[in-house]
């Protein structure tokens, strides 16, 4: 006699499946969730046995007789798992010999015979539904809006092996809105916007693996950027055009318009000024380079207090001013600073 296992199913004859499960269920005075969790069996399962959509598991009815007293219902089959799949592998071998004939196993006569089905057939031939297929992109050119684009990955982005997302304040719904429409112009897709449960920010995302490709190109790497220590790319370092556009991604994702208020001999002091702040050395020191190139008087941070020295720094007014003018923000949060800076009395009126 073949051994019992606990993969075999009982088969009966049509409603007496359902009739026992329903009788078993009063006996033992059970709701469906709790009868599914004391057979320790998905609530889904017990369903589909009571609609008799599959033949239930001959382990559980047996579990069902012995705790209800009932007996098994004598019109039934028992389905063995062992011979089950011993049947349906034989009835699989004989199709396949009838379409194939014998498989040879010899490796070079495969790869051989694989070459000509391809040659001849398999690269003419659609995917079948459902397969997956690497989904095409727009490949854009160097230029300006590209390299604002990598200022704001540097910035805020992140990528894994097939998504490329852009985290951001959900309170900055206009700068969302542009970051969206970036991806839109220079790659053709429209990216998912995904709101953060426990947090309030949203993550920009693209799931193309070419996408993943073509800003690994760039020096984009996979993993945490700060252990990477990610820089901006030479082609935009040697361009002011572009590193000027790419200078203004990452002061609006990771920069800061700000106050600093102080008092020096009883008299109170509100300068405007703005700051960069990164944990990459190398991305720091290029945006400290582009902007000494740009005309600018920068200065890095110290270590000091609450100051942690990761910030580049444009303190002196006139400076700010030409900030302002010759690289702007498309950041929504930035422009209502710079808005009430500029009406302000002298601009020394606190905006943050």
């Amino acid at each position: 006699m073949l051994e019992s296992s606990k993969y075999d199913s009982i088969k009966f004859h049509k409603g007496i499946q359902k009739d026992f499960i329903l009788r078993v269920e009063k006996k033992l005075d059970l709701t469906e969730l709790e009868f599914s969790e004391k057979l320790k069996i998905c609530v889904r399962t017990i369903r589909d046995w009571k609609k008799e959509k599959l033949t239930m598991s001959h382990f559980a009815a047996k579990k069902m007789s012995k705790w209800s007293k009932l007996s098994i219902p004598k019109k039934h089959e028992i389905i063995y798992w062992r011979l089950h799949f011993q049947k349906a592998g034989r009835i699989g071998a004989n199709v396949k010999f009838a379409r194939y004939g014998r498989v040879n196993v010899d490796e070079q006569y495969r790869k051989e015979k694989w070459k000509e089905w391809w040659n001849n057939v398999g690269k003419y031939k659609k995917p079948a539904p459902g397969f997956q297929t690497l989904e095409k992109i727009k490949i854009p050119r160097k230029s300006k809006l590209l390299a604002e684009f990598i200022g704001i990955l540097l910035g805020d982005g992140h990528i894994s092996s097939y998504q490329v997302g852009i985290t951001l304040s959900s309170e900055e719904k206009p700068f969302i809105k542009y970051t969206c429409e970036i991806f839109k112009k220079l790659f053709g897709v429209s990216p998912a916007v995904v709101e953060h449960k426990q947090k309030k920010a949203v993550a920009i995302i693209v799931s193309r693996k070419l996408l993943v490709d073509f800003c690994q190109k760039f020096g984009f790497e996979m993993g945490n950027k700060v252990i990477h220590q990610v820089d901006i790319p030479e082609w935009i370092k040697k361009n002011k055009v572009f590193s000027k556009e790419c200078v203004r991604g990452l002061v609006d994702t990771d920069g800061c318009f700000f106050t600093h208020k102080y008092i020096v001999g009883g008299k109170k002091y509100s300068y405007f000024k703005i700051a960069f702040t990164s944990a990459s050395a190398p991305l720091r020191e290029s945006v400290e380079n582009i902007l000494i190139n740009l005309g600018f008087n920068v200065r890095m941070s110290k270590v000091r207090g609450n100051n942690n020295g990761r910030d580049v720094r444009i303190d002196d007014a006139r400076f700010v001013v030409k900030y302002i003018d010759e690289i702007g923000s498309h950041n929504s949060k930035h422009l209502e600073k710079i808005r009430k800076w500029r009406v302000a009395p002298n601009g020394k009126v606190a905006v943050c």
